[in-house]
């Protein structure tokens, strides 16, 4: 009796305290811990292949094969001739070529012509102007290397007297492929009084505005640029075109 007194009391305590814990109703069970995954099935049956696609848009162009083990080593015969072309356009006028051998001059005359003749045709570039020839190799130099080269040749190095021959020289050197080329003068002598090779004064001269003007105190030789055709002064230790003058 006590004891169902004391069981009572504790259970009325639990009600009031709102503690009470729900007991599951008999026969049910909580989840229990998942299991492991099974391992994988055979893999089925292929289907039926279905029915063809329509063609797809044609694709870009490969790239070249390589060549074939063989080739022709012969070249296959040559095509039939075409029809002739219209005729080209005229020429320019040629240079004027050497002079001939004239009977009516003596024999000292001739064998001095044909002397510088032979001399100015042995240089790879020869032009004929009055009565001398300006020759080149296309070499290139120092104004003394110029001298001594245009010496042992027989000549001097170049010098225009007149309009016409400083033109020439001009398409001489445009011919080379030359800016700028020596002019056979120079003022070492006496400073701004410029003379020839041989110490004369020059008969002709085509300087560039405001030359010489010996810039820096060390310009004392002459040189001609072949797009104006006219004179500067400048170190006489510069590496330019070499042309010279036979003289018949």
């Amino acid at each position: 009796m006590a004891l169902s007194t004391l069981y009572l009391t504790v259970l009325l305590l639990s009600l009031g305290s709102g503690a009470l814990t729900e007991v599951p109703p008999s026969g049910l069970c909580s989840a229990g811990v998942p299991g492991s995954p099974g391992h994988n099935g055979q893999p089925g049956k292929d289907g039926r292949d279905g029915k063809d696609g329509r063609d797809g848009a044609p694709g870009a162009k490969g790239d070249t094969g390589e060549p074939g083990m063989f080739k022709s080593v012969l070249p296959g015969p040559p095509g039939k001739m075409g029809p002739a072309g219209p005729p080209g356009l005229k020429g320019e006028k040629g240079e004027v070529g050497l002079p001939g051998n004239n009977n009516n001059n003596n024999n000292n005359n001739n064998n001095i012509n044909n002397n510088a003749t032979t001399t100015a045709a042995s240089f790879r570039v020869f032009r004929k102007v009055g009565d001398k020839y300006y020759v080149t190799e296309g070499s290139q130099g120092t104004f003394d290397a110029a001298l001594k080269f245009c010496r042992d040749a027989g000549g001097d190095l170049v010098l225009p007297k007149s309009e016409k021959e400083n033109e020439v020289l001009v398409k001489i050197f445009s011919l080379l492929g030359a800016n700028i080329g020596w002019l056979g003068i120079t003022d070492r002598q006496t400073e701004g009084t410029f003379l020839d090779a041989h110490g004369s004064p020059l008969s002709f001269t085509k300087w560039e505005p405001g030359q010489p003007d010996n810039n820096g105190n060390r310009e004392h030789c002459g040189m001609i640029f072949s797009n104006t055709g006219l004179w500067n002064d400048v170190p006489c230790d510069r590496n330019y075109h070499i042309v010279c003058e036979i003289t018949n």
